[in-house]
């Protein structure tokens, strides 16, 4: 009877809660943050609790931030982490928010769900019949090389503030909850059900940019692990479709646009950084390779097939050819690139993850490519990456 009540009175106090998070700072920006590194490992966070950047003006300062630089320190590879947000999403309608993503394009997907299923008292039996479902799907349309992180609901004091009466009774739910999500983890090779347990970390409060960093101290070195042993089967990237891949580009309407200032300075410093002979930032449009700026070489409209930039495309991090005359292979590409010997170029995506253009850079000469190389090309990408994605390449 008493907790019975006690539910009742929950639930209007959860409300009343809500009306009031308006006035809480949110980050703004892109769902996305990267962290410095020649290789990223791409990861996927759909988090259902806002309170996981509540309070920071960016997703730098948030969860999502501390983890991408947590993963990159320990990997020395780099992280780019996309991020799916919704305060009230359940794992039931999780499952339709994935199927709109291409989970192909990531190393990891990192979970962190009932926390609105704890506030709700949701039955065990209930979460557990959801979470496996989403778990079952994200399992058949996941390739092998791809590890889910199933973090456990965190405690209350992670939460909200509650009043004092609340406190025990959703305690009690997170118990019984995280009790079940062991059991829908069990015995899948490809699913991990991470701890949350606040006494290891730092921080013991909510909403400061030292509590965030705490709770991705607890994660990251459990996704590295998993990610390092699976090393040798990163993922392929993106899944190949085309026609999926030339309407992102469409979309960004950035074909046959005017030269634009911001972009031509990049490229020109991609060249000045590397000492490079030229360097360009190209977009793959149906079968032509477009140039929307260059520095040192043809700015010309040339047939896609042949072209290097076509291959930098398929690749989901940096593709570097030292030598061109050394690769027999390529022999035909030899032909259709003058007297291109060096050649180094990172894909630039759309907002859905497409491959659509590349920032290159190449020399006459052969030339080696270390580590540091292709973290600093892979900087100078995003940064044109983020002049895409506001539209002000057109």
């Amino acid at each position: 009877m008493i907790n019975g009540l006690l539910a009742r009175l929950l639930r209007v106090w959860l409300s009343a809660q809500a009306d009031r998070a308006l006035d809480v700072a949110r980050p703004r920006g892109a769902l996305q943050v990267h962290a410095v590194g020649p290789d990223a490992d791409r990861i996927l966070l759909v988090i259902d609790r806002p309170s996981a950047a509540e309070g920071a003006v960016s997703q730098e300062l948030g969860f999502a931030g501390h983890l991408a630089r947590g993963l990159s320190v320990l990997s020395g590879r780099g992280t780019d982490l996309d991020i799916v947000s919704n305060g009230n999403l359940t794992a039931d309608e999780c499952a339709a928010v994935l199927t709109e993503l291409d989970l192909a394009r990531f190393d990891a997907i990192v979970l962190m769900l009932g926390s609105s299923e704890a506030l709700t008292l949701t039955a065990p039996r209930k979460w557990v019949a959801e979470l496996t479902l989403l778990l079952d799907d994200i399992e058949d349309t996941t390739p092998m090389a791809l590890h889910t992180f199933v973090v456990a609901i965190p405690p209350v004091r992670a939460m909200i503030d509650f009043p004092r009466p609340f406190a025990p009774l959703v305690r009690s739910s997170i118990r019984r909850l995280n009790a079940a999500s062991v059991a829908a983890c069990a015995s899948r090779e490809r699913m991990s059900l991470l701890p949350f347990d606040l006494r290891t970390a730092a921080a013991d409060g909510r909403n400061s940019s030292e509590d965030f960093k705490a709770w991705a101290a607890l994660v990251a070195p459990s996704i590295n692990a998993k990610l390092e042993a699976r090393a040798g089967a990163k993922r392929a990237g993106e899944s190949s479709n085309e026609p999926a891949r030339q309407r992102a580009l469409d979309e960004l309407h950035v074909i046959d646009t005017y030269p634009n200032p911001r972009i031509d300075r990049l490229v020109e410093s991609a060249r000045n950084l590397f000492g490079a002979a030229g360097a360009a930032v190209t977009f793959l449009d149906h079968d032509r390779r477009w140039v929307k700026s260059a520095v040192g070489t043809d700015t010309a409209d040339s047939p896609r097939i042949g072209s290097l930039c076509d291959l930098a495309i398929e690749q989901p991090g940096v593709f570097v050819v030292e030598d061109l005359h050394q690769q027999p292979h390529l022999i035909p590409i030899q032909e259709a690139n003058g007297d291109v010997r060096f050649y180094a170029g990172f894909p630039l995506e759309s907002r859905s993850g497409r491959r659509v253009g590349v920032l290159c850079i190449m020399d006459v000469k052969p030339r080696g490519f270390r580590g540091p190389d292709a973290a600093l090309l892979r900087e100078l990408a995003l940064q044109v990456q983020a002049e895409l994605w506001t539209g002000s390449l057109s």
